[in-house]
């Protein structure tokens, strides 16, 4: 099918996915592989960010080397939070499922989704044309449940950055 048919049934797909989860959803119609992050759309997802004022934001891990959309989605939205120039609190979630290690993703911190799993795999349904995300997160989420002591839970990493002082001191 054509790329214009892909974006419109993950269009499509996101949506019904919010709305399983009482989320509102927003599409800027950047596309996707490949992304291309203009510095029009940086300004734009920087703007977005601005307005909204979000206590968190979460994005893709910072070295998904394994798909590329995902390492510029996440270099993007560090990038565009720190144009908006507003407090924010930042946070990489999962890689793609099976690389975790292979992209050095250890979580340091969990969130114990034990009790909406269920509505979890219900939002991963409407996202019909990956049907294999939901024996691969509850996988995952059993994983990172027993590693934090729950059922179900969610890794995270912090966003930090490395203060330029260290920079100096380690060259």
């Amino acid at each position: 099918i054509s790329v214009d048919e892909v974006r419109r049934i993950r269009e499509q797909e996101a949506f019904a996915c919010a709305e399983v989860i009482g989320a509102e959803g927003k599409m800027f119609g950047f596309g996707d592989n490949p992304l291309r992050m203009t510095p029009e759309r940086l300004e734009r997802l920087a703007q977005e960010i601005a307005d909204f004022q979000p206590d968190l934001l979460l994005t893709h891990w910072k070295d998904e080397l394994t798909y590329p959309t995902h390492w510029l989605t996440a270099d993007s939205t560090v990038r565009a939070a720190q144009m908006a120039q507003c407090k924010w609190n930042l946070r990489f979630f999962e890689p793609n499922i099976g690389t975790a290690a292979r992209v050095g993703f250890v979580p340091d911190h969990y969130v114990d989704i034990s009790e909406v799993f269920e509505r979890k795999l219900e939002a991963l349904r409407t996202l019909a044309a990956q049907p294999h995300l939901v024996s691969l997160y509850t996988t995952c989420n059993r994983w990172r449940g027993i590693e934090s002591g729950c059922k179900y839970a969610e890794g995270f990493v912090r966003f930090v950055p490395t203060p330029p002082l260290l920079n100096l001191l380690a060259g």
